[in-house]
């Protein structure tokens, strides 16, 4: 019995000193596996550039260097910058006139009280009437230009039952009045003034629409040229 248990203690011995020996033999030639994750973890912390990406790569949220702020996109001049009053000749529409962006439409109107004598509601109706009236009694061509100069709000509304033409000044002046529902003798005097004050805002324009003959009693001075 005591032999045996000698024997085995021999074949354990022997056993753990040649697994002893392979053990090194295998660091020494650097074939294990703990040597080679030793040499890749040493690549790794020599090798050159930045770190890899992936989660693990530093940021201003894990103690890394915040990336530096993306430039602002290149700006342009907002509408509210313009000077007042301006409108970009790209924004303009196809048919605007240097005429057509000079006519303020209330400072127009103001012209029109200011030389009749009546209030601000008053001569907006007799301009329109005067606008619309004119614009028909005058030749196409004349009349496009007309109603391109003139602010849109002059004649954007058309009287139900239409407008006739009248070239003559008992007709037309009779036709203002029907538009404004004022008496002929206002209706002559609105008339006359809204023509004198487009004459003053636009002095070619009234000269160049070649007003008919028989309503150059409308025109004073300034509108008649």
């Amino acid at each position: 019995m005591r032999k045996q248990m000698e024997g085995d203690n021999q074949r354990r011995r022997a056993l753990a000193r040649q697994a002893r020996e392979r053990g090194r033999q295998a660091s020494e030639t650097g074939a294990s596996l703990s040597a080679s994750k030793q040499l890749t973890h040493l690549d790794q912390s020599k090798r050159a550039g930045p770190p890899p990406a992936g989660r693990h790569k530093p940021d201003s949220t894990r103690g890394g260097p915040a990336p530096p702020p993306a430039a602002p996109p290149p700006t342009t001049r907002a509408r509210s910058e313009r000077g007042p009053g301006t409108t970009p000749r790209s924004e303009r529409g196809p048919g605007a006139t240097p005429a057509a962006a000079g006519i303020g439409y209330r400072e127009l109107v103001d012209d029109v009280g200011r030389r009749a004598g009546v209030d601000f509601d008053t001569a907006k109706v007799a301009a329109e009437a005067t606008v619309l009236a004119l614009a028909w009694a005058l030749d196409q061509g004349a009349r496009e230009r007309l109603l391109q100069a003139v602010p849109v709000k002059l004649h954007d509304v058309v009287p139900v039952d239409g407008i006739e033409r009248h070239r003559d000044l008992p007709g037309f002046v009779g036709e203002v009045a029907r538009i404004s529902g004022r008496t002929p003798e206002q209706a002559r005097r609105q008339a006359e003034a809204t023509l004198a004050a487009l004459a003053d805002h636009d002095g070619d324009l009234v000269a160049a629409l070649h007003v008919p003959d028989g309503l150059r009693d409308l025109l004073g001075p300034a509108a008649g040229g």
